[in-house]
């Protein structure tokens, strides 16, 4: 061990310059110097630093005492230097990002919370609204409000955190990560189970008495939920709280995995394919065939009112008018849902997949 305080005596003109080695792989770090009285005054601060091999050093007849004492100070400069760079010298947002990201995600949470909470609002204190479908959209706005206030307030305030430390401890970070998987994937549950429930509704309208009722309706989702939660449970035991540079000793922390890349990739592969892949193929087929339906019906009702009596035409006008404005609400509630799962993928593949798999090539 190298006391700090002898630092400016064993200075033998040791230039201090760091190569993209010595840190995280950024462009940054690449030919970047030091003011000396800099590093020395921020070495003062450190009780002490390992020079490892300054014992064999210390053996090596190759060298004098003065070069061996030079490498050993080059040493703490580069820890010295490095502590600096992460502290006094990281480029951080601008004014201008942080406003404007504030503002941005600011209206996108509000808007999204109230909008969802007013949903569920109008449907459960509306009697005449109590229907499978609407049961189905509540389940929706909760969970979309899950994920809003799970992630978005934590990226606002990473905005104004130095190096995006985490300052919520060991128990938020399980329960953030754990609420925003859940909502994200009750979501998809939900928009899978209204998905259904429409192709019944409309492809077999008779069987559609029985099993599309409000009380199926209430129980599916009980189950879409508790199969979500025990699915998105084991995150609250897959998740630690770490500091930035334990050699250090800096104050900063990080919200992290805590096994190893390669068993989350399974579990994120698995995510992907249960809550995203089987939910937008099913999706696709029965949209088909749901579209499929409603365009032989508006030809049937075309044929159908051309060949009958003006009298019956008469008669049949509201009926029709009320069979085409359902198909037109059902079409624009389809396509709203359509959007919704293809618009999932990215978030599932860039925040997901593809980091650990490219994270997984680093270290390999």
């Amino acid at each position: 061990m190298l006391d700090t305080s002898k630092v400016s005596i064993l200075d033998q003109n040791c230039s201090v310059v760091l190569h993209a080695e010595y840190g995280p792989g950024n462009n940054d770090w690449q030919n970047t110097t030091f003011n000396e009285s800099s590093v020395l005054d921020y070495a003062d601060e450190l009780p002490s630093i390992n020079c490892t091999n300054f014992e064999h050093w210390k053996t090596d007849n190759s060298c004098n005492i003065t070069d061996q004492l030079c490498i050993c100070t080059r040493q703490l400069y580069m820890h010295a230097c490095i502590a600096l760079y992460q502290t006094q010298y990281i480029e951080y947002y601008t004014l201008l990002y942080r406003v404007i990201g504030t503002l941005f995600q600011g209206v996108i949470l509000a808007i999204g919370v109230l909008g969802n909470v007013l949903v569920v609002i109008v449907v459960t204190r509306n009697k005449n609204m109590s229907s499978p479908t609407n049961c189905y959209l509540v389940s929706l706005a909760v969970a979309d409000c899950i994920v809003l206030l799970a992630a978005v307030p934590q990226e606002i305030l990473g905005y104004y955190l130095v190096l995006g430390q985490w300052i919520h401890g060991q128990v938020g970070c399980a329960c953030l990560v754990f609420l925003q998987h859940l909502g994200i994937n009750a979501s998809s549950l939900s928009l899978t189970a209204f998905t259904i429930e429409r192709y019944i509704a409309i492809c077999h309208p008779m069987k559609a008495q029985s099993m599309c009722t409000v009380e199926r309706a209430k129980r599916i989702t009980r189950v879409v939920w508790l199969f979500a939660v025990c699915y998105c449970g084991p995150w609250l035991f897959l998740t630690e709280v770490v500091s930035f540079d334990p050699e250090l000793k800096f104050e900063a922390q990080e919200c992290t995995y805590k096994l190893s890349r390669d068993q989350y990739l399974y579990y994120y592969f698995l995510d992907l394919i249960v809550f995203y892949v089987v939910p937008l193929l099913l999706s696709c087929v029965v949209y088909t065939l749901i579209a499929r339906i409603l365009f032989k019906s508006s030809i049937r009702g075309k044929t159908h009112q051309t060949s009958i009596e003006t009298h019956t035409i008469d008669q049949k006008r509201p009926n029709a008018a009320r069979i085409q404005v359902d198909s037109s609400s059902t079409l624009k509630i389809l396509a709203l849902c359509s959007d919704l799962d293809i618009n999932l993928a990215p978030s599932r593949i860039t925040d997901k997949v593809l980091p650990m798999l490219f994270m997984e090539q680093v270290e390999r």
